[in-house]
């Protein structure tokens, strides 16, 4: 039996809005799906990452702010094609580590905000 996305999967990954952003020590970036597990964004392609680091999660306009949350990198895919208008990047995965206690509830408010607005990105 093969197995469908969703056994793959722990978490449901929900596309973000340009306005879900990311930001970390070496800048701000979009955030292009995020679940309860982790989240994956685009960087320029010659951003280092330590193995692990802090970063907030916001939505610009807005109030809600997910702060300090520990993640882990778990993917780094740099794009094969160069494109002479872009500059080369990187779609970066990462991994939630132990959440504190009230980064919990903020996460759970800023994803029902997503699903509420946005559809499942691995239903497509």
């Amino acid at each position: 039996m093969i197995a469908t996305h969703f056994e793959r999967r722990r978490n449901v990954r929900y596309q973000c809005h340009k306005k879900v952003l990311l930001i970390q020590p070496s800048g701000i970036h979009h955030i292009r799906d995020i679940s309860f597990g982790g989240l994956s964004f685009r960087c320029p392609r010659d951003m280092i990452f330590t193995d692990q680091w802090p970063l907030e999660i916001m939505i610009a306009g807005s109030l809600l702010r997910v702060i300090r949350v520990p993640v882990r990198l778990v993917r780094e895919q740099t794009d094969g094609a160069v494109s002479p208008v872009l500059s080369p990047s990187k779609a970066v995965g990462v991994e939630y580590l132990a959440l504190e206690e009230n980064t919990r509830p903020l996460l759970a408010r800023l994803i029902s905000y997503l699903q509420q607005t946005t559809e499942c990105s691995s239903c497509r």
